[in-house]
């Protein structure tokens, strides 16, 4: 009986400290920048990449953003058509993704002709994107303090395609498992002063007088 009861004793101590050390906080997945050209990932040709696969891969922006997307969801974008300056509306009109001004990262920000990914915000506010150009450049990362300077460009604003999926820390097992018997009815092994007074079983009262040497 004792040891049952220390046994369930130290697995709650043990189950709190466990909890403590490794609480089941959910953590947002850590996002990775892109400041460097794709290299033959799958995102990007004609394996995955709707644009590719028609013949309008990169050097495209379209097509780049699409496997930027792709690559940080790990699934294919709801947008897979268009040309930069519809990416906007598409996704405005079939309500894909949500949609505003303020950058995060990930989004897609979309110009009246262009369309770049957000991998990186400052402090001070100036946003990094990395991007493609149709029959231009393959890729690039630029810096923008404000984003309406794009090439002179009309800026929409950014589609926040970046899912940012959240993940649960694995939480390792006790090294005290409780033993089963632990919740199963016991037999009462507390007693109040009266029973113990009035008692005559002499493992309750050994002291009764019923069990005295005479």
């Amino acid at each position: 009986m004792k040891r049952t009861i220390k046994v369930g004793i130290i697995s709650l101590i043990l189950t709190f400290v466990v909890l403590t050390v490794f609480p089941t906080t959910v953590f947002a997945k850590a996002y990775e920048p892109r400041l460097t050209a794709p290299n033959g990932e799958p995102y990007y040709t004609r394996e995955l990449n709707a644009y590719s696969k028609t013949g309008y891969g990169m050097p495209n922006c379209v097509a780049y953003a699409y496997g930027r997307v792709y690559e940080l969801n790990g699934e294919a974008p709801k947008i897979s058509r268009g040309n930069a300056g519809e990416w906007w509306f598409i996704n405005k009109y079939n309500d894909y993704y949500d949609y505003g001004s303020e950058p995060k990262l990930g989004a897609v920000a979309c110009w009246s002709n262009h369309v770049a990914v957000v991998e990186e915000i400052s402090d001070d506010g100036a946003v990094t994107v990395s991007e493609s150009h149709w029959g231009g450049t393959y890729f690039d990362v630029k810096t923008f303090s404000d984003m309406t300077s794009h090439y002179g460009q009309r800026f929409y604003g950014y589609i926040y395609t970046y899912e940012n999926i959240e993940i649960e820390p694995e939480i390792p097992e006790p090294a005290y498992k409780m033993e089963s018997t632990y919740f199963e009815l016991q037999e009462k092994n507390c007693f109040t002063a009266m029973e113990f007074a009035r008692s005559n079983n002499e493992i309750m009262n050994p002291n009764n007088a019923l069990f005295q040497v005479q």
